[in-house]
């Protein structure tokens, strides 16, 4: 009874703000990245198998690569609510219960993933979400769930853009950072009403295991590789940071030929596409690990610029496609289509690639490009000579093209960024400067403290009343360049009352810091601390580590200040 009755208070409470409601912002920066049981498993999935998984992907270099959502498809429900209406798990197949597993994923460095439907039945006859969306958003943020993936069945007449707006509003009551991902498979859309609601939405029926055919089920169909390929043409205007078209998730390792698998991963990083794996992560052979670890083709998919490619020329089967990239760099991917072999020829010269939509301009005839091929990884020539190369049959060529003559960004074009640990929303100092709500971190927990909560050796108190404990990276996108990144500390958790209770070690890009006590260096309980590191970003990203040594490790905020 006293479930039913928190619910219900909560409900009450927010029914009537729910229409102000609005997406975490924050969230999905950069295409996600994850595994989804579905394209390998299916309905075949329980607890052991998830746990095995996170086990693989956690030793097999897909976690360090970025693929961090694990996400739980259709069939994990028992197939009746409780007696309170409440969403719950297969006691057989998950008998551990879903917040215990979050727990696990959590502990292993990932973050937690779950589907569900916005119909009254899931694809495979669970019970769907259809005014359960408050309750079930309750439920999901009580299991620590970081990613909602809402699918489109047994939806009968209803509107597809209210549909997804109740459950945004149940995830934004419920309060819990949630990567919202909408699988309306393009019937009604979503790139045209989605923006505000979701972080990514399906443009496409299901993918199937296939380079090149239609799988006809009748009623509907699943879609080969070249097809999903072909059906995002034109929505490109629609993608960016924290909203982004999803051609659905990836087959690489599920039975395709090697070129072909290739081909496919190259696309969807030239499409700024979800990276989310589909295959067994526990016998997946070193070729196919080899495609979807690829560092520098992840790099053109999680470009921080977020613009999605464009398809510049195609003919006798062959098309060569160009993606922008920060700091003057493009991507280049020629895919040739057919079964045969093509020899290419492309006259850089010649050439005028401009991408009006993201306002870059290649300039070939003034600018030269350093090649590097990024399935061969080596460097390849420049612009300066024409390229030619031999393509077999559906495989591609991926090329990053480095602007020989840019340099890093001066510090004038370089925003500061300012994030705020444990926060939801955007923040205001008392210097007016405005933080960012919390994202970049991996793993861990948020709290908040009393808003009346004194700090001391600081002006700005309410920075150090929100937190984020337990996290075991921090990782963000960044224009090259050198930096002071500035980590903000403060020990206010009351048992925490002298030096030695809470030791941990960091390292900021290669900086190492030590048996860090929060408590010792900042002169006692509820004393702000900032810890100043000057760091030089090649890479197109800062990488901060966190390890605890004695209690979990925490952190207030974060800011990242462009030198000269």
């Amino acid at each position: 009874m006293k479930k039913i009755t928190a619910i219900l208070l909560a409900l009450a409470a927010f029914v009537g703000v729910s229409v102000h409601a609005q997406k975490f912002t924050g969230l999905a920066l950069t295409p996600p990245m994850g595994w989804n049981s579905w394209n390998k498993f299916a309905g075949n999935i329980n607890e052991q198998l998830i746990r095995e998984t996170a086990d693989a992907m956690a030793t097999n270099g897909m976690r360090d690569a970025g693929y961090i959502y694990v996400v739980v498809d259709d069939c994990w429900e028992a197939m009746n609510r409780d007696k309170q209406g409440n969403i719950v798990a297969d006691p057989k197949k998950f008998p551990g219960g879903m917040k215990a597993l979050g727990d696990y994923l959590h502990a292993k460095g990932f973050k937690f993933g779950i589907h569900n439907c916005a119909g009254t039945k899931t694809c495979a006859g669970f019970p769907g979400g259809r005014g359960h969306e408050f309750q079930d958003a309750l439920t999901y943020a009580s299991w620590g769930v970081d990613f909602l993936k809402y699918d489109w069945c047994e939806h009968g007449t209803a509107n597809s853009e209210e549909t997804y707006k109740t459950m945004r509003d149940g995830l934004a009551t419920a309060g819990r950072p949630i990567v919202f991902s909408l699988c309306e498979w393009g019937d009604t859309k979503p790139w045209l009403w989605a923006k505000d609601i979701g972080h990514l939405w399906r443009t496409t029926g299901d993918i199937y295991n296939c380079f090149d055919c239609i799988f006809d089920h009748g009623s509907w169909k699943d879609f080969g590789v070249l097809q999903i390929l072909d059906k995002q043409d034109g929505l490109r205007e629609y993608a960016g940071p924290g909203h982004w078209n999803d051609p659905d998730m990836l087959e690489v390792g599920n039975g395709m030929l090697v070129n072909e698998e290739r081909a496919h991963f190259s696309m969807w990083c030239i499409l700024a596409a979800p990276l989310i794996a589909g295959n067994d992560m526990k016998t997946m052979s070193a070729e196919t690990r080899e495609i979807l670890t690829n560092p520098e083709a992840i790099a053109v998919d999680q470009d921080k610029l977020g613009v999605q490619g464009f398809k510049y020329s195609a003919k006798d089967g062959v098309e060569t496609w160009f993606k922008p990239l920060t700091d003057g760099d493009w991507a280049m991917c020629v895919l040739n289509r057919n079964k045969e072999a093509k020899k290419i020829s492309f006259d850089w010269k010649n050439k005028n690639v401009t991408d009006s939509f993201a306002k870059r301009d290649a300039n070939f005839s003034t600018t030269t490009y350093s090649l590097r091929d990024l399935w061969a990884k080596k460097e390849i020539g420049t612009t300066k000579e024409t390229l030619a190369a031999e393509i077999p049959g559906h495989d591609a060529v991926m090329l990053r093209l480095k602007n020989s003559s840019a340099t890093s960004a001066s510090a004038e074009t370089r925003p500061i960024i300012r994030i705020k640990a444990g926060f939801t929303e955007p923040f205001t100092d008392a210097d007016g400067n405005v933080w960012q709500a919390d994202h970049g971190f991996a793993d861990g927990d948020t709290i908040s403290r009393d808003e009346n909560l004194p700090v001391a050796n600081t002006k700005n108190p309410a920075l150090y009343r929100s937190e984020r404990y337990g996290m075991t990276a921090f990782s963000l996108p960044l224009t090259n360049g050198k930096y002071t990144v500035k980590l903000h500390f403060a020990e206010t958790f009351e048992e925490m009352n002298a030096p030695g209770l809470r030791v941990f070690s960091f390292n900021v890009q290669g900086h190492e810091f030590k048996d860090f006590d929060v408590f010792a260096k900042s002169g006692g309980l509820q004393h702000a601390y900032i810890e100043s590191v000057n760091v030089d970003i090649p890479g197109g990203k800062l990488d901060i580590t966190f390890t605890a040594n004695i209690e979990n490790p925490e952190i207030n905020g974060i800011e990242i200040i462009p030198a000269p």
